[in-house]
């Protein structure tokens, strides 16, 4: 999975939000992992529900923020640890769920494999497993202006997402699911409002702004955009952020599944 700091922003994780949808299935003797738990903002939020909480990234700089969110919190249920999610550093069978937010629209679908297998693996009998995901088929955009069209087609050249089928993951978590040997037993989708208010509107312009801006040189010089390209998108949320009216919502489906 490509991943970059500059496109965090604009996908930022909202914490309890987040994981809304799996609180009811969440006990306080539980053990969780929090898998791709990026800053550690939904592993915090989560921690308050169950007794312990360990979230993992690959990432370094995703660790380090998550270590010092919890050092801030005085969390002292949540560990984080650096790991790769296709070769978890745990024994079988050590936790009750696995809480997967904004990481498999993102894998190879080989590597959502051995991910889906390595959650299965630290399952115990009867554990659930928790995704939510996007599905760009179910986004809600206006005015569709053709520069925040292209910078959202940016945004998926970058992740290598070309197809319809990747474009409505979300949709398809259940059947996913079913299919690496769990049996779903709950889906729903939700929103990521980036247009309730003048303010919200404003930050979702700055946060695209940035996430171009880092990834323009890099989507330039794998000759997945042009600088024309790049300089389209910016203006185009700039003129869909002085729509008083503008609306951006970002479709998350999400699914809870038992390993049986």
């Amino acid at each position: 999975m490509r991943h970059d700091s500059s496109i965090v922003a604009f996908q930022q994780k909202r914490g309890g939000d987040s994981a809304a949808f799996f609180v009811p299935f969440l006990t306080s003797d539980m053990i969780l992992l929090d898998a791709g738990c990026g800053p550690g903002t939904i592993t915090a939020a989560l921690a308050g529900i169950v007794g312990t909480a360990v979230g993992v990234d690959i990432e370094p700089k995703a660790i380090a923020a998550a270590n010092q969110l919890a050092a801030r919190t005085g969390l002292t249920n949540v560990t984080f640890v650096e790991a790769d999610l296709t070769a978890l550093p745990f024994e079988d069978e050590t936790f009750d769920a696995v809480f997967f937010h904004a990481v498999l629209y993102h894998q190879s679908e080989a590597m959502l494999t051995r991910t889906l297998a390595e959650a299965r693996r630290v399952l115990k009998p009867g554990g659930l497993v928790a995704t939510r995901d996007a599905d760009v088929g179910g986004n809600v955009l206006h005015p569709e202006l053709d520069g925040v069209c292209l910078a959202l087609d940016l945004w998926q050249r970058w992740y290598e997402h070309d197809d319809a089928e990747a474009l409505r993951f979300g949709r398809r978590q259940g059947a996913i699911l079913r299919t690496n040997n769990f049996t779903p037993v709950w889906a729903g989708a939700s929103y990521v409002n980036h247009s309730a208010d003048a303010a919200s509107r404003s930050d979702a312009v700055a946060d695209a702004r940035r996430s171009l801006l880092g990834l323009g040189p890099q989507l330039v010089g794998k000759g997945l955009a042009t600088d024309d390209e790049i300089r389209t998108a910016l203006a185009g949320w700039e003129a869909w952020g002085r729509d008083p009216d503008a609306v951006y919502f970002r479709c998350r489906c999400e699914c809870v599944a038992r390993k049986d």
